[in-house]
This record gives C-alpha cells, sequence and structure tokens, in this order.
C-alpha cells in the first residue's frame, strides 16, 4: 500500500486515513470499532475489533471404545494444530485406565487442562494466550534445559556419582514438552497473521525456528541416551576422562550454537560457525582416541562414543541453521 499522510486535527490528535479496499474487504462501516494494538516501537497493528475476542478453535474426537491410542495421537495431533478446546466424545463409557492414558498425554503438552469430564466426555482447553509463549523464549529454555543436561553428565563422570544421571532424563521429558509447545506456537503463527506480528517473525523465521526445535528436541535425545548408557556399567577413569572433555565441549557448543542463531541478525554468526566447527573436530578426534584405548569388545562405549558424535552432529547443525538464515535475510 502506498504511504499515507498524518494529518493533524485539534491539539496534538493525529489522523490517518484507512485504505478504501482494506475497508471494503473487513466490512468496516462509519462508526465501527478499531482495535490498535503496539506492536513494537514504530510499528502498530490495526483490526476490526471483535469485542468478545476470537472464536476459540473447537475439534470434536469421538471415542468409540475401540482403541485409546488412536484418541492420544488425536488429541496430540489437535494440540500442535493449534485447537484451544478438544473435546473427546466417546461413545460408550469412557473407562478409568482409558482417561488415566489422556492424563498422561496431557502431561506432554503444555497449558493443556481438563475443563470438563463425565462419564462419556471429557473436554480439554488450552489455557496460555499464544503471545505470551514466543518462539524465542521457547528455544531458549530448551537451550537451557539441555544446558543442564550437559552439566549434570559432566558433574558424574567427574565426581564417579552415576546418581546424578538419572536427572538427565527427567530434563529430556521437560526438553520434549517444549518442543510440542514451539511446534504449537509455530502453527498458531502461520494461521494467524496477527500472532506472527506479535512475535515479529517472517514466514521463513517461523520455518527456521520449527527446524531448530527439531534438532534442540533430539540433541535432547542424544545426552539422555548417553546417560543411560553412561549408568549401565561404572565407567574406568581414563575413559571417564575422556568422556569428560567431549561434554565440556558439547556444552559450550550449545550455548554458542542457540546464541549464534538467536543473534543471527546481527552478522556474528560465521565466527561463531567457526569456533562451533573447530569444537566438533576436536570432539570427533578424542572419539578417534577413545576408541583405541576402550576394550575391543566394549560394546557400551561404542554406544557412549556414538551419542557424543551425534550430539555434536547436531549443534554443529544448529550453527549451519543461523548462517543459513543470516544469508537469507
Amino acid at each position: 500500500m502506498p504511504a499515507r499522510k498524518a494529518i493533524e486535527m485539534g491539539r496534538g490528535t493525529i489522523l490517518v486515513s484507512l485504505p478504501k479496499d482494506w475497508v471494503r474487504r473487513n466490512g468496516i462501516k462509519k462508526g465501527a470499532d478499531l482495535s490498535v494494538e503496539e506492536l513494537s516501537p514504530g510499528k502498530l497493528m490495526v483490526r476490526a475489533y471483535e469485542g468478545r475476542g476470537e472464536e476459540q478453535r473447537q475439534m470434536v474426537i469421538e471415542h468409540t471404545g475401540e482403541d485409546i491410542a488412536q484418541v492420544v495421537n488425536d488429541v496430540t495431533g489437535a494440540y500442535l494444530l493449534g485447537y484451544d478446546l478438544i473435546k473427546v466424545a466417546g461413545t460408550k463409557l469412557i473407562s478409568r485406565d482409558e482417561r488415566q492414558a489422556i492424563k498422561d498425554a496431557m502431561k506432554r503438552l503444555v497449558g493443556l487442562e481438563i475443563l470438563d469430564e463425565d462419564s462419556r466426555r471429557i473436554t480439554l482447553q488450552f489455557l496460555l494466550e499464544p503471545t505470551a509463549i514466543t518462539p524465542e523464549k521457547i528455544v531458549r529454555r530448551m537451550s537451557g534445559l539441555l544446558d543442564g543436561m550437559l552439566k549434570d553428565t559432566a558433574d558424574a563422570l567427574a565426581k564417579g556419582d552415576s546418581r546424578l544421571l538419572s536427572l538427565v532424563s527427567e530434563r529430556d521429558d521437560e526438553v520434549d514438552r517444549l518442543y510440542f509447545l514451539l511446534v504449537r506456537a509455530t502453527r498458531a503463527a502461520v494461521v494467524r497473521a496477527e500472532v506472527a506480528e506479535r512475535y515479529g517473525l517472517s514466514p521463513i523465521d517461523l520455518l527456521d525456528y520449527r527446524v531448530l526445535a527439531t534438532f534442540l528436541e533430539s540433541a535432547g535425545d542424544a545426552v539422555s541416551e548417553l546417560s543411560e548408557k553412561l549408568r549401565e556399567e561404572k565407567v574406568p577413569r581414563q575413559l571417564a576422562r575422556g568422556y569428560l572433555k567431549c561434554v565440556a565441549r558439547l556444552k559450550v557448543m550449545n550455548e554458542l550454537a542457540t546464541q549464534g542463531f538467536l543473534s543471527r541478525r546481527a552478522g556474528k554468526t560465521r565466527t561463531v560457525n567457526s569456533q562451533i566447527d573447530a569444537m566438533a573436530r576436536e570432539i570427533t578426534s578424542s572419539v578417534a582416541s577413545i576408541s583405541k584405548e576402550a576394550p575391543g569388545e566394549n560394546a557400551n562405549a561404542a554406544g557412549i562414543l556414538a551419542s557424543l558424535e551425534r550430539v555434536s552432529k547436531l549443534l554443529v547443525d544448529v550453527s549451519d541453521l543461523a548462517v543459513i538464515t543470516q544469508q537469507v535475510s
């Protein structure tokens, strides 16, 4: 749309005319109420005022009493697609075990709560405002949890305390929950332009966040696998030192890669990318040295080394994504 002139009316009141085509398409009449919201300094969003707020998106999931696993999948799918109200309607009584299966699935879905239920129906509602859960905040939280997982793994290796490793899997569950939340947030922003405007993200940005979340979620799974393998047997001190060196590198790589992505507009991603590539090569070299020291029949050591390499490659992917994003923008 072409630029529009601001007209002063009275003492300090500024008027701006609205484009005729936009007014016609949105059914704006004389005297209609408009909602004006400040998105950021220098940017306002004007839209038709809806009074009661946007109508909540609803989905009804029928449960015929045959396969509760399919109902659970449908609930998860409705959540990821951005539905606010999800109603599970049974043609028969919903058993206690079936209710528990639905409630267990809800533990992975941040913000989803039971609104009401009876013998044949369960109504779930998403209670978080889309604008309160920005993709950047979710990614920072995911990276922070991954950092804590790596720290616990490093402390366990340094102190020889395998009890610390049991905490790692618990944090991975939270990483998974945030992954689902980020998928929902990016979908909501794609479907509703005003949400994307509030986030300050373009469609390409939303896609980048979605890919980034996949890398971080997979890295969380790999660190969880690493901790499980380390718990399976007592690690010799010589090998533990090598593992610890790799985990310490991974912790730094996670911090640099995430910050590099979030600050990619500043133009420093190439420097960060070079640092991460260098650390990844160090890990590859360490893994090769450790594999020579480990007994040939030690399959567990091979699994540990594979997990270390997997985390390293995923964090390199995060760093590469930041570079690609900077080039596109």
